[in-house]
């Protein structure tokens, strides 16, 4: 059966990255369901900041919402750093990995005031960690990434007999796949990295396949592979 692509992304980056399957497997049925909802919170903190540290593009996003001024920054990968580069800020891009923007800001040493901008799930304390090196960050909850149900659509994918194609790009949202109901379904995990196929436990699949790298194109590219894998399994072939 021909796999169908599930994609539990918040609605806006699920869009563009559907966009780009199309682009690669134009006949491709891609299906929508988010699994987290983005809602901005607020206020930003008092006083003046020297510059911006961002490790999503929804930070960037509420950043703006909130009016926040534009400032230098880094950003943890080329995703996030394009965002900001549209809004009018100077971006420094540390290629997809906490641990390597982490390691950049070290390196630098910025001087001044920094404020860490973002969700209020994270899972590392970067702003503790860049304080505790000796530099002046603030961290600030500014969004809050909020729980979904599967879609109809969704679930009854999952429930059904066509191989279901799931890149999951964060450790929360393997963390609800694996608390939903088993699936029926062959399933074909794209994760964005380790981090993710441990928070997925032991919730059923078929293969996982984790991306190269920790970024879109990479996250693209396992999804096309992963989706000829699919239909040469599904359909009866040994792969190659």
């Amino acid at each position: 059966m021909t796999p169908v692509i599930l994609l539990t992304r918040p609605a806006p980056d699920s869009a563009a990255f559907a966009g780009a399957l199309r682009a690669r497997l134009p006949e491709a049925r891609v299906v929508i369901s988010p699994l987290l909802r983005i809602e901005v919170l607020g206020p930003l903190p008092d006083g003046a900041f020297d510059g911006l540290i961002f490790t999503s593009r929804n930070g960037v996003r509420a950043y703006l919402a909130l009016g926040g001024p534009l400032l230098p920054c880094y950003c943890v990968g080329p995703g996030t750093a394009a965002e900001a580069r549209a809004a009018g800020m100077t971006a420094a891009d540390a290629a997809g990995d906490a641990v390597a923007l982490e390691a950049l800001i070290r390196a630098d040493r910025p001087t001044g005031r920094w404020l860490h901008p973002h969700g209020r799930h994270v899972r590392v304390d970067l702003s503790g960690r860049l304080t505790a090196a000796g530099l002046t960050v603030e961290g600030c909850a500014i969004y809050d990434q909020v729980a979904q149900d599967p879609s109809d659509e969704a679930r009854g994918l999952l429930a059904g007999a066509a191989p279901v194609i799931v890149p999951v790009f964060s450790p929360r949202s393997a963390k609800l796949l694996s608390q939903g109901e088993n699936p029926r379904a062959p399933i074909y995990i794209v994760a964005m990295s380790a981090a993710v196929t441990e928070a997925l436990g032991g919730w059923p699949r078929t293969k996982c396949i984790i991306a190269g790298r920790m970024d879109m194109r990479s996250m693209l590219d396992a999804t096309v592979e992963c989706v000829e894998l699919a239909a040469r399994v599904e359909g009866g072939r040994t792969p190659k």
